[in-house]
């Protein structure tokens, strides 16, 4: 009797095992198909919202239970209409995870890893030929994707590259081997000393330059509060001698580009500067302009005259441009005054070479939780009445 007993014990257990293996087998297939069926329905899939403009594919899952992660890899959203060459976004392999380490501390938040991820922006007269992807809920996307609140994000070797193939020669630049670092997304003050997100970001341009970014951000605020610098050493000018051929009356044959920019919003009201130098420009090049860019006449005084004027404002010295751009006001439609920044030009060029380093004079304070503003609050109209009962007595 016992050992049909055990022996049904012994059957069951082992159904129940290989019940357990067939669905963590089949998982990773399962999820694969509803992701691919989500990204690609217009007009949503299972009660959920997928993008209109676009669609996606993805092209392998794995899930590791034991870390409480999933990858997906071969990630690609292109234009629906099927008009744009380039992907809209490609990621090599997207890793959601668990963050152990909050757990701990007993918040149940995630982190996201994009290896390779790469962001293309197309500009056209043909709305039908142009991507921005500004029409997007992709905060909605990210939800399905990924279901805890996300409280990292890490990018490893990414890409952002800006097209125009309407114009000849076409227009291709790029910011590529980009590394970023947020954390404190969620803002919580079991994961932080402070409910201050902070990101920190780097990449380089296409030919040659560098450019870092370092921020926080509080998001309790109604209106932006952040803090924001931004440092460009040796941008190859190069780089946007097709783009300045499109967008601007005048293009650059040759120079580099440092920029210092400082930023800070608090709720909403912005103040900071822009300090661009330019090094060893050359606006005007008769072989560049006129024999290789066929230039002409009208063309060609204007950017001679262009080349006079920069020659004019030019520190000899140093062989640069440079000045310093102030900006205040409201977030929405910030002052840029024209006199500090003209003035700015004229002491480059005549007084003292200005320097491309941050300056450190823009800075944004810590906040602070708001329940502890209105305890101190409390507790300072406690301390005001009871002085004023003292002076009474």
């Amino acid at each position: 009797m016992q050992s049909k007993i055990f022996s049904r014990w012994t059957t069951g257990f082992v159904i129940f095992l290989a019940v357990l293996i067939a669905l963590r087998m089949a998982l990773p297939y399962a999820t694969e198909w509803y992701l691919n069926k989500m990204l690609s329905e217009e007009d949503g899939f299972a009660g959920k919202e997928t993008p209109k403009a676009f669609v996606g594919q993805v092209g392998d899952v794995d899930i590791m239970l034991w870390r409480g992660a999933y990858s997906l890899e071969n990630i690609e959203l292109v234009k629906r209409n099927g008009k744009i060459q380039e992907p809209f976004i490609k990621v090599r392999e997207v890793e959601f995870s668990l963050l152990w380490s909050a757990l701990f501390d007993g918040a149940l938040v995630g982190s996201i890893d994009l290896y390779q991820p790469e962001l293309n922006f197309v500009d056209s007269k043909d709305k039908s030929k142009s991507q921005s992807g500004e029409d997007e809920k992709w905060l909605v996307l990210a939800d399905q994707l990924f279901p805890l609140k996300i409280d990292m994000l890490k990018i490893h070797d990414g890409k952002v590259a800006f097209h125009n193939t309407d114009v000849k020669p076409e227009v291709h630049i790029s910011l590529h081997d980009i590394t970023l670092k947020a954390q404190n997304l969620v803002n919580s003050r079991d994961l932080s000393k402070d409910l201050v997100g902070r990101v920190e970001a780097q990449g380089e341009a296409a030919s040659a330059g560098t450019i870092k970014l370092k921020g926080s951000l509080d998001p309790q605020t109604q209106k932006p509060t952040f803090d924001l610098d931004v440092k460009a050493e040796q941008i190859a000018l190069v780089n946007f001698k097709n783009f300045l051929d499109t967008y601007a009356p005048f293009d650059l044959e040759a120079g580099s580009l440092d920029l210092a920019l400082e930023l800070a919003s608090d709720n909403g009201e912005i103040k900071g500067y822009a300090k661009p130098i330019l090094h060893n420009v050359e606006v005007f090049s008769w072989k560049g302009d006129i024999e290789q860019d066929n230039d002409g006449f009208f063309q060609g005084m204007v950017e001679m005259g262009s080349a006079f004027i920069a020659e004019l404002l030019e520190n000899q010295s140093k062989d640069q441009i440079a000045t310093r751009i102030p900006i205040e006001g409201s977030i929405d439609s910030p002052d840029t005054p024209l006199i500090p920044t003209v003035l700015g030009i004229l002491k480059n060029a005549f007084i003292q070479a200005l320097k491309g380093d941050l300056e450190n004079s823009v800075d944004l304070e810590q906040s602070t939780d708001p329940s502890e503003d209105s305890e101190s609050d409390n507790n300072n109209e406690v301390e005001d009445k009871s002085q004023e009962s003292q002076k009474e007595k």
